[in-house]
């Protein structure tokens, strides 16, 4: 986190409150998952995705507070492997919902939310249809656009010469790229191996989401982790955070 950037968990409650007095009244936090990510990848993968977007993020936006990310999603299709935890969405709304409103009851105006996980997207979509964007008072902000998201991925590794098959939705290229980036230390290259390497299109998609993960990949990687490279974990993160800063940037400045 860079310095300057007010991270809720390791300050005082004194210090929150001296940075409302002061003005600073927008907070930002990530919903990740604890799922697998193939025989390669922590457990914790979506949620240390999710740290490391809203650590790039927030210095970029001026004075948000940065709240803990949720280290818990909709990830039933994931359910097929050990150690998976889900919610149903729900409970995961709920959460989000708690979260949000505990946020503006203490004082905080906007509070903008990126899912770091894929299986989040659509329930955020949905809360911020059934809420209007308001939560106990607060703007609630969240970035819901899974397409957007992937595609610049997919960008990145184009350029790279990656293929999208490669580069993967889950566990794949991409994914591993981006751990071997920020926790080299949790990433197995040893055991990287190649899963689910199709093209994945709405029909594939949705046997994901109705048959699960399992039904593509035995070993639970949707792509190819081999290729995975450090740098371009880098590169991936720098892209993403473009994406959100674009699109959360005129919402401070008052412009949507």
């Amino acid at each position: 986190m860079s310095a300057g950037v007010l991270r809720l968990t390791d300050v005082s409650w004194p210090r929150v409150r001296a940075a409302l007095d002061a003005g600073q009244r927008t907070a930002l936090f990530a919903v990740g998952s604890t799922e697998q990510h193939g025989p390669h990848l922590p457990l914790a993968a979506d949620t240390l995705l999710g740290d490391a977007l809203v650590s790039r993020l927030a210095p970029r936006l001026g004075d948000v507070l940065v709240g803990p990310t949720v280290p818990f999603g909709v990830a039933t299709h994931h359910m097929a492997f050990p150690g998976t935890l889900t919610l149903d969405t729900e409970t995961f709304q709920a959460v989000v919902l708690q979260y949000v409103g505990s946020l503006a009851a203490h004082g905080f105006e906007t509070v903008l939310v990126v899912p770091s996980h894929g299986g989040n997207f659509a329930p955020l979509a949905q809360l911020l249809e059934s809420t209007g964007g308001d939560v106990g008072g607060a703007r609630f902000v969240p970035y819901t656009d899974l397409s957007a998201f992937i595609a610049v991925l997919e960008r990145v590794g184009r350029d790279d010469g990656i293929a999208p098959e490669v580069g993967g939705v889950h566990a794949g290229e991409a994914e591993t790229s981006i751990l071997l980036a920020e926790r080299p230390d949790l990433v197995d290259m040893s055991a990287a191996v190649q899963g689910f390497d199709g093209v994945f299109d709405d029909e594939t998609a949705r046997r994901v989401f109705t048959g699960g993960t399992a039904a593509l990949s035995a070993n639970g990687v949707l792509g190819d982790a081999r290729p995975a490279d450090a740098a371009r974990g880098t590169r991936y993160l720098d892209a993403l955070t473009d994406l959100l800063a674009a699109h959360f940037a005129p919402v401070l400045e008052g412009r949507s």
